[in-house]
């Protein structure tokens, strides 16, 4: 799965998702957690930088309650999936960060870990997502990242690890008229390459949401 992740260069965020700044304020964040509302990248006649909540509430709920929100989506037969295959077909987005953190069960505890690239460059999940009655620009939209198999570099910590998209597939991804979507969801069953990633112990304060500092990603021995 995919529960907590950072965004700590968001000074490049607008240039390396082809994004006019249109007055919006991002800021570092070392510890990101569901019910969150953070940006995502969704596609009108250019990219565009939305605020969203993490956490997808489906269009058939009640009521817009965070805790309710479905912070994953399993990439395997998405489409069959009631919940899922709307969004899917329609609501697609990218989730910027530059790592996430996993939990690894080990000698009765859980040791969390950090994941990045080797670059520690910026890169994009795979989202969906949904809207409420109002635009996406206002706060109105949540969203989820989708999952699948580990890479060898992820397995021995996780069954499961977010869908990272090669950045010439992020384009696709967001082209909802023109993409063959079985056929690119297909494609991204495959884990992202374990060679290009990295991953390190680190302290137990990322538990607490309320830590958020760049010292949480300093590698533990």
């Amino acid at each position: 799965m995919c529960g907590r992740y950072t965004l700590g260069d968001s000074h490049n965020l607008f240039r390396r998702f082809h994004i006019d700044d249109g007055g919006l304020e991002v800021a570092d964040r070392f510890n990101v957690a569901p019910t969150q509302c953070m940006p995502v990248v969704i596609r009108e006649t250019t990219n565009k930088l939305a605020l969203m909540q993490w956490g997808l509430i489906p269009v058939w709920a009640k009521g817009p309650k965070a805790s309710s929100g479905l912070i994953n989506a399993r990439i395997e037969g998405i489409q069959n999936k009631p919940t899922f295959r709307g969004p899917v077909r329609k609501h697609r987005c990218l989730v910027p960060c530059d790592g996430f953190y996993e939990w690894k069960k080990e000698k009765g505890r859980k040791t969390p870990y950090y994941i990045c690239r080797k670059d520690r460059q910026l890169f994009a999940l795979a989202g969906i997502y949904e809207l409420r009655d109002a635009p996406p620009s206002e706060g109105a939209g949540s969203y989820a990242i989708l999952t699948t198999h580990p890479n060898e570099l992820m397995e021995p910590i996780h069954n499961r690890m977010p869908v990272i998209l090669e950045e010439g597939l992020e384009d696709s991804w967001l082209d909802i008229g023109s993409t063959d979507i079985t056929r690119l969801l297909d494609r991204l069953e495959n884990p992202f390459a374990a060679g290009q990633l990295q991953a390190y112990p680190v302290s137990i304060k990322v538990n607490t949401p309320a830590f958020d500092f760049p010292g949480l990603l300093q590698k533990m021995e």
